[in-house]
């Protein structure tokens, strides 16, 4: 059958379907198969590079491609599609299954016995799609408790064990999993129970008063699409930036974190301004350095992984920080919560291209708008 089927899967392989094919072709022939002979495949070439004397730049190399490839196999043989969050690329499987095949090569890779260490990670995978792996298991559990005791209340995207909810709100299962790990379905469902009793909502709207929200409140950049959608006793406290975007405020507890309503805002002995000067002024206190890293030829990537990249756009003195790189106009663009995309003015065609590859695949995008970078903030770029 030869290499040709990772043709086949570029819609939902993304960018895994470039890199195995660039694994592929640097391997000596036959081309790997789907199913059991493919996976025999890229065994043999595991085996074969442990013995190698090799360097740090080639062991990672070969992740990339051998990873790449796993991914593809499995979503071949389980179905699924990659998933990209915070610069993280994931395999989701079935509804709630999750795996990490760049981990799975890497782990094989440090195995006494690489072919048996890559058959108990491909298990695993069967077993996240089968929605009984520690990922999936938890994710499930949650999500049977929410559709019982909060029918109100829908999952609309997770990434791993990161749920988000229609309602705004974001939930980390992590301390699920821990529970799920060492204890029987029970207990797991007792835990998640614990966990939805305290996403808002359950007693009535949630209500912080604004000295709690002070330290609490960052902004959260937000489309259109994404306002309309919610019912009308949810409206969300925003300022519109332009270009379809809208900046919301979240309040952050720990391992969630919820939207500020419109109403709860009114209630707050201050005004519009000061709600938004203070989100911004904590997230400038979590930007003091920015981890920059190349996305596209001539396009930057603001990579903090805190979910907070996209909001960055906001930051008053970007500008000023990216002259230090290069002294021509910046624009920028935040396709969806997890990324910053800058360039310079003069590669704004590359920015663009980028930014709507990463909007389209984004369950939730925000918006593949371009703003110019000024010193009075971010101001939609003129189009056409």
């Amino acid at each position: 059958m030869g290499a040709d089927w990772l043709s086949a899967l570029e819609n939902v392989g993304g960018r895994l379907v470039p890199a195995a094919r660039v694994f592929v072709d640097s391997e000596p022939p036959p081309r790997p198969s789907t199913g059991a002979p493919g996976i025999r495949w890229l065994a043999t070439r595991l085996e074969d590079f442990v013995d190698r004397d090799t360097t740090d730049i080639e062991d990672d190399r070969f992740v990339e491609g051998a990873g790449a490839l796993l991914g593809l196999l499995l979503i071949e043989h389980l179905g699924g599609r990659i998933r990209e969050r915070g610069g993280s690329h994931r395999v989701q499987l079935g509804r709630f299954g999750w795996f990490d095949p760049f981990a799975a090569v890497h782990d094989a890779l440090d195995a006494e016995d690489p072919r048996r260490c890559l058959a108990d990670r491909i298990t695993l995978a069967e077993q996240e799609a089968a929605a009984r792996g520690p990922v999936s298991r938890v994710v499930r559990a949650f999500a049977e408790v929410l559709r019982r005791e909060r029918p109100d209340l829908d999952i609309v995207s997770h990434f791993e064990l990161t749920v988000d909810l229609d309602n705004g709100a974001s939930v980390d299962l992590s301390r699920l999993e821990r529970v799920a790990r060492d204890q029987d379905d029970g207990a797991t469902h007792d835990a998640a129970r614990r966990i939805v009793s305290m996403l808002p909502g359950a007693d009535g709207a949630e209500q912080t008063s604004w000295q709690e929200a002070v330290p609490r409140l960052l902004p959260r950049l937000v489309s259109s699409e994404f306002l309309r959608a919610l019912p009308i006793d949810q409206e969300l406290h925003t300022e519109t930036l332009g270009s379809g975007v809208h900046v919301a405020f979240q309040l952050r507890y720990g391992n969630r974190a919820r939207y500020v309503r419109a109403s709860e805002a009114r209630a707050w002995s201050t005004d519009e301004a000061t709600v938004e000067r203070q989100a911004i002024e904590n997230l400038v206190a979590k930007s003091r350095s920015l981890r920059l890293e190349p996305a596209a030829p001539g396009v930057l990537r603001v990579r903090q992984g805190d979910g907070l990249d996209g909001a960055r756009l906001l930051l008053p003195d970007l500008e000023s920080r990216l002259v230090q790189v290069s002294r021509a106009p910046w624009v920028g663009a935040a396709p969806h919560r997890d990324v910053l995309l800058l360039a310079p003015r003069e590669r704004i065609a590359e920015l663009e291209a980028e930014a709507e590859e990463l909007a389209r695949r984004a369950p939730h995008p925000v918006s593949a708008s371009v703003f110019a970078l000024t010193e009075h903030g971010p101001r939609p770029w003129p189009s056409g």
